[in-house]
């Protein structure tokens, strides 16, 4: 059996905890006794791309970095991964009709494509958090060769269902049941959410307790038996309920996009931001999408400069 199908779900979240870490070629990767494989690449694109691929005999892992914003962020990272990525990824889920796809987003799917090819008879297992997960849907959702893929376990990331086109979309559906896309509804940075087929992988909805903004988003809320598996619950009013506010609310939040489509210098998109969201929080005074954008434009640390 392969080593990622013998993970518990604590230790999957140990092994996409790695994509933050500086690994090197030839770093032998084990987590809870398992071998996974040797770090046989690591991928750094000139658009921010982060990522690790680790071999085993018949087996490949690719871990997606997500965003050093909000624990350790430095000028590059903030310019590759908040300016060039996630804020333009927020601006197109916020304009309706707008497609702006990061080029971060296309390296991820060339990244998937390119190593299916270097492996063509690979077993593969992705893993994602946070920006991670967002590159690792839209890499799926533009994989060419589906049945190479064996199991897919995403965190904490928006939900890019609007920003796919129709094929991508086909190509996502057929991946659905190997791909698990974890959500906790506290966490502000899981714009988007559903409990449809309108997102990338199944919805794995997270048994959660609500913390601080930071801690929410870096597993914070995770909570586990004590054979390691995540506790999760069926979707239930509070979820239909946070997902009916989200999608009204990015439909009507043209303004605040066109605004932070006009960013510059970091300091002015904060203060174009703060300007919309005190309009917004008059025109959504209960709303809880708007408290979950303005978490994370403002108390995550989002733009801060370093």
């Amino acid at each position: 059996m392969d080593a990622n199908l013998q993970l518990t779900d604590l230790e999957r979240i140990e092994l996409t905890k790695k994509s933050y870490q500086n690994l090197n070629l030839g770093d032998r990767i084990e987590i809870g006794g398992h071998f996974i494989g040797i770090v046989t690449d690591s991928i750094y694109e000139k658009d921010g791309l982060r990522a690790f691929v680790i071999t085993n005999q018949n087996e490949v892992t690719i871990l997606y970095k997500g965003s050093y914003g909000f624990l350790k962020g430095n000028p590059t990272t903030w310019r590759d991964e908040w300016l060039k990525t996630n804020l333009p990824i927020l601006v197109s889920l916020l304009v309706n009709n707008e497609k702006k796809i990061p080029s971060q987003l296309n390296s991820a799917a060339k990244l998937l494509n390119k190593t299916i090819n270097k492996y063509p008879k690979a077993h593969f297992y992705i893993y994602g958090h946070s920006l991670g997960s967002i590159n690792a849907q839209y890499a799926l959702a533009n994989c060419h060769h589906p049945s190479s893929i064996y199991g897919a376990y995403l965190y904490e990331g928006t939900n890019i269902w609007l920003l796919l086109t129709q094929k991508q979309r086909r190509v996502a559906a057929k991946l659905r049941t190997k791909i698990y896309n974890y959500v906790d509804i506290y966490d502000p940075v899981t714009l988007g959410i559903t409990a449809t087929h309108h997102m990338v992988g199944r919805l794995m909805y997270v048994d959660s307790t609500p913390m601080s903004p930071i801690k929410q988003h870096m597993w914070g809320g995770y909570r586990f038996d004590k054979d390691g598996n995540l506790l999760l619950r069926d979707v239930d009013d509070e979820f239909l309920r946070e997902s009916l506010n989200e999608r009204k609310f990015l439909t009507k939040t043209n303004d605040l996009a066109k605004a932070l489509e006009k960013k510059g210098q970091a300091g002015e998109v904060r203060k174009l931001a703060a300007e919309k969201l005190t309009d917004l929080k008059k025109r959504f005074p209960d709303n809880s999408a708007f408290n979950k954008l303005a978490s994370l434009i403002n108390k995550a640390g989002f733009l801060k400069d370093k």
